[in-house]
């Protein structure tokens, strides 16, 4: 009897945090289906007028239109990103503060710096992807180089190493350059400046070697011939540059840097609030007005669900904290 006493009082147990896990789910698909009922704040931890404000006022728009709600921009900058991404980390979980998150904040950061305020993965739910961009190689228009595999032989041949530029030690193009120095194994000079402006005029004036670069600060130095282009970034071609051989199809196996951006919500948003968000960001990826905005900046539209992003992450976090080590950056 003592045995099925105690038998009947652990199901009971069981019936009771059946019956609060149900309300709790019953709750959150409540609360999903009457949001977003007041305006959403999307935090992009840069100053206005970036790649990263453009896209999230880009997004936020749509958003809009398909919800009949506010999602307003709010601008945090400060810290390489870590003071807007640590006050959207701390919101609400509920749905009401986004965060633009971009893969410096969220995969190159965490190897950048000590006692991150924010975890990528465990502070944030990710929604899902929205644009990226590959970046573009580029040399001075009188380098010897016309391709990837001449300028590895022109490198290879040099007394010293050719030297790259970037706007800055740590940033995305930085590392960029870091891992072309690893996958193809040559020897590189870094040359870091206050900004990609300074940086691509003294690749301009042959006073330094090449440069990865964004597209759509590139390409029209490119068309008024005073670049070249090598190769883009990513695996694929991109469809802005369908002549432009690929970095990896030119010799340098696997090799992809691809700038992206993504929805993220501070961790234990309730799914199907995620959910809701993320059908919506998928069919404004589709639309016409986000491709004409994107596309003559280099950028493409991408949609994926909040599992591949996630992943997305976990992968370049990986990558990037292993470059990172290799070129010596300490933490700061």
């Amino acid at each position: 009897m003592r045995f099925q006493s105690r038998l009947s009082g652990g199901a009971a147990v069981s019936v009771v945090l059946g019956m609060v896990a149900g309300v709790t789910n019953v709750a959150a698909a409540d609360e999903a289906a009457d949001y977003p009922n007041k305006p959403v704040r999307v935090i992009v931890a840069y100053t206005p007028g970036g790649a990263n404000d453009i896209v999230a006022r880009l997004y936020a728009n749509e958003l809009s239109q398909y919800f009949d709600e506010g999602f307003v921009v709010e601008n945090r900058a400060g810290a390489s990103g870590i003071t807007g991404t640590d006050a959207a980390a701390r919101a609400d979980a509920d749905g009401y503060t986004l965060l633009l998150g971009a893969g410096g904040t969220m995969t190159m950061n965490p190897a950048l710096f000590k006692d991150l305020p924010y975890d990528p993965i465990e502070s944030f739910d990710p929604v899902g992807q929205l644009a990226g961009s590959p970046l573009v190689l580029v040399v001075p228009p009188d380098s010897p180089a016309t391709n990837v595999a001449e300028l590895l032989a022109h490198a290879r041949q040099q007394n010293e190493p050719l030297s790259f530029a970037s706007p800055g030690t740590g940033t995305p193009l930085h590392l960029a350059g870091e891992l072309f120095a690893r996958s193809a194994d040559i020897e590189l000079l870094h040359v870091p400046y206050k900004g990609s402006t300074p940086a691509l005029n003294d690749l301009m004036a042959g006073r330094t070697d090449m440069m990865f670069d964004v597209m759509g600060s590139s390409m029209e130095l490119v068309r008024g011939d005073r670049l070249r282009a090598l190769g883009v970034t990513s695996l694929e071609r991109s469809p802005q540059l369908p002549d432009m051989p690929t970095v990896a199809e030119q010799g340098i196996d696997g090799f992809d840097v691809t700038s992206w951006f993504g929805f993220f919500v501070p961790q234990g948003t309730p799914r199907p609030i995620i959910d809701k968000l993320n059908e919506a960001i998928q069919v404004a990826a589709r639309s016409d007005a986000v491709a004409e905005r994107l596309l003559p900046m280099g950028m493409m539209p991408i949609s994926s669900t909040p599992e591949e992003l996630r992943e997305h992450v976990a992968r370049e976090k990986e990558k990037w904290g292993t470059i990172a080590k290799e070129a010596g950056l300490e933490p700061q």
